[in-house]
């Protein structure tokens, strides 16, 4: 699905993104272990996914739906890994605006992020700062 990016202009706080699908299969968590050179034997053997890779994509979906200015620094992020998720498991990410604050010459963006699985359960939750000058 295709979505259309917002400018981080025009949102406050309280903005939620639209929900994100994301799902990886064997293949995806070995290039993914392969590319932060992780040890691949746990995850292998119990057919999980590395929690770092469910916020990877979280954050990844998450860019794919916000535009930010140039020299956009992120300053922080904060995670929570709740409960393991298996390979092939469908799961959905939701962001939304906990946060917007102009502070001088720059724009402070706070956003939290919770993916759930497909009984709701919240497998990760956590937030992620940004410091964004005027554009």
């Amino acid at each position: 699905m295709n979505q259309q990016k917002i400018d981080f202009s025009e949102i406050s706080t309280g903005y939620e993104f639209e929900p994100s699908e994301i799902r990886l299969n064997s293949e995806a968590v070995t290039a993914y272990l392969n590319a932060v050179e992780g040890d691949k034997s746990i995850y292998e053997q119990d057919k999980v996914i590395p929690p770092m890779a469910i916020s990877a994509l979280a954050m990844a979906a998450l860019a794919g739906r916000l535009t930010m200015p140039p020299g956009a620094i992120h300053v922080s992020q904060d995670l929570q890994f709740l409960s393991r998720v298996s390979i092939d498991e469908t799961l959905t990410s939701h962001a939304r605006v906990n946060r917007k604050m102009e502070r001088g010459k720059f724009n402070m963006l706070t956003i939290g992020v919770r993916v759930v699985n497909k009984k709701q359960t919240t497998v990760l939750t956590g937030e992620t700062s940004f410091i964004l000058p005027f554009s």
